[in-house]
């Protein structure tokens, strides 16, 4: 009997790329010509190593029966979050410029391919509708850079694996 085989793997050094699109009128952020707008921020690499953290949770909805052995259940509800934590700039393309309070957008995320492989059609990426929340300044630390961390309001249904068009 053989084993079954190992599924490949993907490296994420180099392999994410993380944009941000404003939110104006007929704005597709899934258009390749909308990412190589100037309007449109490569701000991948403002982050810190741990400075995209997007979480989803799923409610349980209980389903407990009259004199049952065992509580039953069901999915419920996803709460998404997300929270950035970014090297203070003041390059105008950088993540501190780019995010004041109020702001509003789609985070576009794509994994897997080298991060300097320009945007083209059918890659598959992640669109997170956001509102951004006041920049958070945090401590300094020794032998450190200056960070500000904020939090980013989910305002739509995220948009999983999908492909760019032209």
């Amino acid at each position: 009997m053989s084993l079954d085989q190992y599924p490949a793997s993907s490296q994420s050094d180099g392999r994410h790329k993380i944009a941000f699109v404003p939110y104006g009128a007929d704005v597709n952020p899934l258009s390749v010509a909308t990412l190589k707008a100037d309007t449109t921020k490569n701000v991948t690499y403002s982050f810190t190593p741990d400075g995209f953290a997007h979480a989803v949770t799923q409610a349980t909805v209980e389903d407990k029966r009259y004199t049952g052995e065992q509580d039953l259940s069901r999915p419920g509800k996803t709460t998404e979050t997300l929270e950035v934590k970014y090297v203070d700039s003041e390059d105008p393309n950088s993540a501190a410029q780019t995010f004041p309070k109020d702001t509003a957008g789609w985070f576009v995320r794509r994994k897997v391919i080298p991060n300097a492989t320009d945007w083209t059609k059918d890659q598959l990426v992640d669109v997170i509708s956001v509102i951004a929340g006041v920049q958070r300044p945090d401590a300094p630390a020794e032998n450190g850079v200056d960070t500000t961390t904020q939090g980013m309001y989910i305002t739509a249904p995220t948009q999983y694996r999908q492909k760019l068009v032209v």
